[in-house]
């Protein structure tokens, strides 16, 4: 086990897109400006990238992803454990677990505050052996806006793709970075720490993704939805991946959000529960509540152990997951 080197970069893209090809939902493939964006540009820091080798081949790859959250004016330093990948030769054997083993000494030395992830049925026991507390199984909600195209969709084993979203809804960063600093507030809410650039890298500069930003202001009430779009068979799917702005505008934004995914022909809208926009009030707009994705915690700094276990302490955004 050792810390990667710039040396590295060919060998570890290689065993990502070899692994993650066998099971990933999008046809995505991680290249030199995927390395740049997601290992060195992010305005938390530049990822540590933890490898396993043997005899001079690298046969494991865990990145820790740096994340900032903020409560109450209190900066968390956080890592997000991603980019999990084992050679198929070298699998249960223990490389993931010791991967894992490795990149806790490493948070530990390095003043880290809180670990966050979202593990798959298959990682999920390795974390729980390890410590993690696991919060719960996600919930989301979701608006099924043409079934008939859904279900035949069912029929279809074609990967999604990302698709560019029309420049009718070309993210304002300026817009996005105003109203970050205009609702941030001192409840209870563990939220991300929207630092200067951070709106920036995350939507306008990701490699393979376009995103796109929907409005509403109603009265001194202004709020925005950041949503990215898929295309798998005949099917156009809308993640909201990030509300900013006014706790109580939910209702109205997202009316807005489903009149334009209509427009476009989306077959259906899904978005994060969120419990400090109150998006459990969407059953009102027809929204369902579905659960998908395990979150698990550990939480380095005890005095934060009550609190981040907490789910109902989380301000949750799908943009914290890397892939969406």
């Amino acid at each position: 086990m050792r810390i990667a080197e710039d040396k590295d970069k060919t060998e570890i893209l290689a065993l990502l897109n070899s692994v993650f090809s066998e099971n990933q939902r999008s046809v995505s493939l991680r290249d030199d400006a995927y390395w740049k964006w997601k290992f060195t540009d992010s305005p938390f820091g530049a990822s540590t990238l933890i490898v396993a080798e043997q005899e001079g081949q690298i046969i494991g790859v865990n990145n820790w992803w740096p994340w900032e959250f903020v409560v109450r004016g209190q900066v968390i330093k956080a890592l997000q454990p991603c980019d999990s990948v084992v050679h198929r030769d070298f699998r249960g054997k223990g490389c993931f677990k010791q991967l894992r083993m490795y990149g806790l000494k490493f948070a530990q030395d390095n003043g880290v505050q809180l670990l966050f992830n979202y593990p798959n049925q298959n990682s999920l026991p390795v974390y729980l052996s390890l410590g993690w507390h696991f919060q719960k199984l996600l919930p989301w909600r979701v608006k099924i806006l043409r079934p008939f195209s859904i279900a035949k969709g069912f029929f279809y084993s074609s990967k999604s793709e990302s698709v560019v979203v029309d420049s009718r809804y070309t993210i304002d960063v300026k817009m996005l970075d105003s109203l970050a600093k205009m609702t941030s507030s001192y409840d209870h809410y563990l939220k991300i720490n929207r630092v200067e650039g951070f709106h920036e890298w995350r939507y306008m500069h990701h490699p393979f993704r376009s995103y796109g930003m929907i409005k509403c202001e109603m009265g001194r009430k202004s709020s925005a939805a950041i949503f990215t779009i898929n295309i798998k068979s005949d099917n156009i799917e809308m993640v909201v991946v990030d509300i900013i702005g006014a706790t109580d505008n939910i209702l109205p934004l997202m009316s807005r959000v489903v009149s334009e995914a209509k427009n476009m022909g989306v077959a259906f809208i899904a978005v994060m529960d969120n419990l400090a926009f109150n998006t459990s009030e969407l059953w009102k707009q027809g929204f369902i509540k579905r659960n998908f994705k395990n979150m698990v915690v550990l939480p380095i700094d005890l005095k934060l152990e009550s609190f981040v276990k907490g789910y109902s302490n989380w301000s949750l955004m799908a943009v914290m997951h890397d892939s969406i």
